[in-house]
Order: C-alpha cells, then structure tokens, then sequence
C-alpha cells in the first residue's frame, strides 16, 4: 500500500484537493446570505389609531388631547381651543403630521409663551445655555440626547455652531437636521 501511495502520490494531492474544492464550492452555493440591515423608525400606527398629544404655548386650553394616527398639528391647535391672539401661527408646521406622545408649542409673536419657562417649539434655543428640559422640547431630543447635549457642553467648551452637534458625534445627522431651524449656539 504504501508503495501505491509514493507512486501515485500526485494522483491522491489532486483528489484532495478537488474534494476541498467541491466541498467549498458546494458550501458557497448553498450558504444563505444574511437578511438585509432594516432601520426601524418606531412602531407605525395605522391611521385612526388614538394618540395622545400635549398641546402648549398661545392656544385657549393648553393640554392633552386624544387625536388619531394621520392627524395634523393644525388638529391638535384646533382641538385645544385654536391659537390665541398672542400665537405665531406662521412659526410653526401646522400640517405636519402628529407623533403619539408629542408636545405641540405654538410660539408667542413677542418672543415668551406659557409653557411654564421652557423655551417654545418654533423659537431658537441656545445650546450653550438651554437646560436639559428646555432641549427636551425640541423634536427629536428625549432625556438621553439632551443629556449628551449638556455634557459635551460642560467636558468640551461651548459650541462655536450648531454644527458642533455633528462634529462632536452629539447627535446623529437625522435628529440634526430635525432640529437645526430650531436652535442657535451663541458662544
């Protein structure tokens, strides 16, 4: 036997090798790709699923209102009594679409609006000197991203520009550019 093998020894390399290699070949073809990468945004709500939205600032009854899923902000103005004398209308996006859980703040003309000394939705908030809370009201921006907000502010130094956000990787682009009409860094 082992006198077969020296003989033919390039014979038995060769059937190894192209057992290996259809062995290898075969797992290639068989072998499933993994599923694709899927971004998940929050759960959709079908449309006349009921929300409930906080509404805030110059309108009549500032409060919380059962809407439904596909509602706009102008239904959540209107169903807290429509907008004031004092309100900016003109501020704010009244046919956004409405998120379960979200405030709605519609600004004053003069710049202050009843919302108990938080900043408006709709009125610029300075990142160098907003509190969490006030950072809290801007779309986007729960307790995590305004804590991030606080603490790159306190460990690095004032923002020079909105656009910090970025470069310190505080915010990820999508929430950004939720939020970049909405606020100013004044140094």
């Amino acid at each position: 036997m082992l006198d077969w093998l020296e003989r033919h020894q390039l014979l038995v390399l060769a059937a190894v090798i192209a057992v290996f290699g259809i062995g290898f070949t075969v797992r290639e073809f068989t072998r499933h790709s993994p599923p694709p990468i899927e971004f998940q945004t929050g759960p959709a709500l079908a449309p006349g699923t009921p929300i409930s939205i906080h509404v805030a600032g110059e309108v009549v009854r500032p409060g919380v209102y059962q809407l439904k899923a596909g509602d706009r902000v102008v239904d959540a103005v209107t169903a807290a009594g429509g907008p004031t004398d004092e309100a900016e209308t003109d501020s704010i996006n009244l046919a956004r679409k409405l998120r379960d859980e979200e405030q709605v703040v519609l600004p004053s003309r003069f710049g202050a609006t009843r919302t108990g000394g938080l900043p408006a939705t709709g009125t610029a908030i300075d990142i160098n000197t907003a509190s969490p809370e006030a950072l809290n009201t801007l779309p986007g921006i729960g307790d995590v991203y305004s804590r991030r907000i606080v603490d790159s502010r306190r460990v690095d130094g004032a923002y020079l520009s909105t656009r910090d956000l970025l470069d310190r990787k505080v915010l990820p682009k999508a929430t950004f550019d939720k939020i970049r009409d909405l606020i100013v860094a004044v140094p």
